[in-house]
C-alpha cells in the first residue's frame, strides 16, 4: 500500500518544518511545472539561440566554412540542450522530494517526539542555506573572476565558430563573445548553485543521522524506515547525468574529429562513473553507525523473545502432554511462531546503509547512459546485438 494511503491525516500537530511549507497531512509534494518551465525557458532564450542568430548571420553555423561549425559542436548543443535543462529540473524535483522525506521523518515518528524541536531547527537552517542569496551571490563573484581572468583562448591554426584564425592574432567571433560573457557564466553558475546545495542537503543529512532516530528493525523496508533517504538522495544521479552528457559530447567531438579511438578515453569516463558513484553514496554512509546500532539491538532483542517463546512453545506442543486434547493443526501458537521467524528474519537482514542495489543501479544508470550513443558511433547496433546474443547465448 502506498505510504501517502497509509499515513493519511494523522494527529499531529503542524511542525515547525513549514520552512518547506507543508501540511500537516502526509501526502507527496507536487513540483511548480510553470515555474520550472519558465526557469528552462529563460536560461534557453539566453544561452542557445543567440549562438544559432549570431553564427547563421556569419554563415559559420553549419557547412564546411570553418573547421568546427556550432551545429557540430557537441559540447554545446549537449551542455544547453539537455544539461540546463536536466539540471534545473532536478532542483525542482529534489526540493519537492526533500519536503517528502522532512513530512515523513516527523510523521512516521522516525524523529522523536522529543527531537521534534530540534528538527525543525535543522530544517528551517537547512531551507535558509539552501537558498542563501549570500551563497548565489559568491557564486556569480567566482564567474566573474573565471570568465575574466582564466578564460580560454584559442591557440589552434583553424577557425571555428568561436574563433577567427587570421595571419595575426585569432580573434573571437560575435557569436564567441556571446559565449564567453553570457552562456558559459549562466551554465557555470546553474552548475555552482547546484554543486552548493547538494553540499548542504550532504549537511543535512549528517545532521539527521545525529538526532538519535528512532529505529525499528523490523520495518519492511530493511533499511530501519530510512530506504526513503536513499530514495531522496538518488534523484541527484540527475547532475550526474548531465555531467556524464557533457563528457559523452567531449568525447564524441574528438572522435569526429579522427585520430583518437574510443579506448583512449576509458579513463575519463570510468573516472566520471567512479567518483559519481561514491560521491553520491558517500554521504548515506551517515546513518550506518544508527543503523549497525539498531540491527545489534534488534537481533538481541528479538533473539531473546524467540529463545524464550519457542521454549514455551516446545515445553507445550513437544515436551508437554497434548494441551487440552487440542489439535496443533490451525493453533494459534504456529501462526505465532512463524511471525516471530519472520520478524527475526528482517531483523537478520536489516541493512547498515539506507539504500539498496535498486539505488546504486540507478546511479549507474543516469551516468552510464550518456556514453551509449558513443558506442554506436564506434559500432554499428547490428554488431553490438550480435556481440551481445554470442554472449548470452
Amino acid at each position: 500500500m502506498a505510504l501517502h494511503t497509509v499515513v493519511q491525516d494523522p494527529p499531529v500537530q503542524t511542525p515547525a518544518v513549514d520552512v518547506f511549507r507543508p501540511p500537516v497531512q502526509m501526502r507527496v509534494a507536487g513540483i511548480d511545472l510553470m515555474s520550472v518551465r519558465s526557469r528552462i525557458v529563460v536560461l534557453f532564450l539566453l544561452t542557445w539561440p543567440p549562438l544559432l542568430v549570431l553564427t547563421t548571420m556569419s554563415g559559420v553555423a553549419s557547412g564546411s566554412g570553418v573547421g568546427v561549425p556550432l551545429l557540430y559542436d557537441f559540447v554545446v548543443s549537449v551542455r544547453f540542450l539537455i544539461a540546463v535543462p536536466l539540471v534545473v529540473y532536478a532542483d525542482a524535483l529534489i526540493r519537492a522530494r526533500a519536503t517528502d522525506l522532512c513530512r515523513y521523518l516527523v510523521v512516521s515518528g522516525i524523529v522523536a517526539e522529543t527531537r521534534r524541536a530540534a528538527f525543525e531547527e535543522l530544517a528551517a537552517r537547512f531551507a535558509r542555506r539552501r537558498d542563501s542569496h549570500l551563497a548565489r551571490v559568491a557564486i556569480a563573484v567566482v564567474v566573474v573572476f573565471t570568465t575574466a581572468f582564466l578564460r580560454f583562448e584559442f591557440s589552434g591554426d583553424l577557425s571555428t565558430w568561436q574563433f577567427v584564425a587570421t595571419a595575426a592574432v585569432p580573434t573571437r567571433s560575435a557569436a564567441g563573445w556571446w559565449y564567453l560573457f553570457v552562456s558559459v557564466p549562466v551554465f557555470q553558475w546553474l552548475f555552482g548553485v547546484g554543486l552548493w546545495r547538494y553540499a548542504v542537503w550532504c549537511w543535512f543529512l549528517l545532521k539527521v543521522s545525529r538526532l538519535a532516530l528512532v529505529l525499528v528493525p523490523t520495518h519492511p523496508d530493511r533499511s530501519a524506515g530510512l530506504t526513503m533517504v536513499g530514495n531522496v538522495h538518488q534523484y541527484y544521479a540527475m547532475f550526474a547525468c548531465a555531467l556524464s552528457a557533457i563528457v559523452s559530447a567531449h568525447i564524441g567531438l574528438e572522435l569526429l574529429k579522427g585520430g583518437q579511438s574510443l579506448a583512449a578515453f576509458q579513463l575519463q569516463a570510468g573516472g566520471l562513473l567512479i567518483l559519481a558513484t561514491i560521491g553520491l553514496l558517500l554521504p548515506l554512509l551517515a546513518f550506518t553507525p544508527g543503523l549497525i546500532s539498531a540491527r545489534k539491538q534488534g537481533l538481541m532483542q528479538y533473539g531473546v523473545l524467540a529463545a524464550d517463546y519457542t521454549r514455551t512453545f516446545h515445553r507445550k506442543w513437544i515436551d508437554g502432554p497434548d494441551p487440552a486434547g487440542g489439535p496443533l493443526l490451525g493453533s494459534a501458537d504456529i501462526q505465532s511462531l512463524a511471525d516471530l521467524a519472520g520478524s527475526f528474519e528482517v531483523v537478520q537482514q536489516t541493512r547498515i546503509v539506507p539504500f539498496g542495489l535498486r539505488t546504486v543501479i540507478t546511479i549507474l544508470v543516469w551516468t552510464v547512459v550518456p556514453f551509449t550513443p558513443l558506442v554506436f558511433a564506434v559500432f554499428s547496433p547490428i554488431e553490438v546485438v550480435k556481440g551481445l546474443l554470442k554472449i548470452l547465448l
